[in-house]
């Protein structure tokens, strides 16, 4: 069988990008070597590559005028520090989330093993099957560790029964985004009220309500960029078309005069803007200092492209400092 993808020495990859117009030195070969063509050149090459009038990469592919391989590094190495960026405070809330969810339920329904009751959940018929896999999940992560040397096992052993805040603790966000979706309506109207005074208190705020689907899309982003950052995905100009409800957000951090770039979609700024909402003011300060720092890190190391074009990838507006 012919390979149509034969294998290529750093030296002939260095020269196909010579070829298509992308400016080249010799170091860059390091770069290759270390990284790999794939990852920075197929990763990040879209932003320089010449466009059609629809908008589509030209073929046979050509670069624009002025484009260096250094740039594309560069935009690699950014990216790569932006999830590095937003990695802590995606665990804060992923920990705040789980602390709160399995307060509000156990104070509510204080039986051993509560969780395991459908009556305990959602009581929308359109929501059986949603609960009945949270219960089974849940089930399911005790059985996994319940012969390991953890605490999981302690309570077993010890107690018969695993509390809900124990178990938190081996739940995936995207578990803890399931579980939250399918606790009943007064739970997670107070669970958003903890927020609200919590936000309340950390930056002096008169009294509001932050709203249910501001946490259920704030879960939704978090879930999103969290798989993202964690499995190394291009996370940079990543967006999200479903289960956002951001005028919700915009309403409650009190920023509806800021334009969506795309009513149906959401990016790394909404996602930014939003963790307001939800991290502590020292936590979120931190955020936002480390975003500004990247951004003046990295703003004069692109030529052929304007750096503001990254920052629209990203939906980051000209006033984002103002909104953030």
């Amino acid at each position: 069988m012919t390979n149509n993808k034969p294998f290529k020495t750093f030296r002939q990859q260095m020269k196909i990008l010579r070829n298509r117009g992308l400016t080249v030195e010799s170091n860059d070969k390091r770069a290759l070597e270390e990284h790999g063509y794939y990852s920075i050149i197929n990763g990040y090459k879209q932003l320089f590559l010449q466009k059609d009038s629809t908008g589509k990469p030209v073929e046979p592919e050509k670069y624009i005028p002025n484009a260096t391989f250094k740039e594309i590094k560069s935009l690699y190495d950014f990216d790569r520090e932006l999830r590095q960026i937003l990695y802590t405070p995606l665990m804060e809330y992923e920990s705040n989330l789980g602390s709160e969810i399995s307060y509000r339920f156990s104070e509510k329904y204080p039986e051993e093993h509560s969780y395991l009751a459908m009556d305990n959940f959602s009581r929308n018929s359109s929501d059986v099957v949603s609960v009945v896999q949270t219960i089974s999940n849940l089930s399911n992560k005790i059985k996994q560790n319940a012969k390991e040397n953890n605490a999981i096992k302690h309570y077993i052993n010890k107690h018969g029964h695993v509390p809900l805040w124990v178990l938190v603790n081996f739940l995936t966000f995207g578990d803890l985004n399931y579980l939250y979706q399918n606790c009943e309506e007064d739970i997670k109207a107070t669970i958003a009220k903890d927020f609200m005074t919590k936000h309340k208190r950390y930056y002096n705020l008169p009294s509001y309500p932050i709203h249910v689907k501001s946490i259920e899309s704030i879960n939704t982003l978090v879930n999103f960029f969290r798989n993202s950052v964690a499995h190394g995905e291009i996370t940079y100009r990543k967006t999200i078309n479903r289960g956002i409800t951001f005028s919700y957000i915009k309403q409650d951090l009190s920023i509806n005069q800021y334009p969506l770039p795309n009513s149906s979609q959401c990016g790394v700024f909404e996602l930014v803007a939003s963790l307001k909402l939800v991290l502590n003011k020292k936590q979120y300060t931190t955020l936002k200092k480390n975003i500004q720092s990247l951004f003046s890190k990295y703003q004069d190391k692109f030529h052929s492209v304007s750096f503001t074009a990254i920052l629209n990838d990203m939906h980051f507006p000209e006033n984002y400092n103002n909104i953030l």
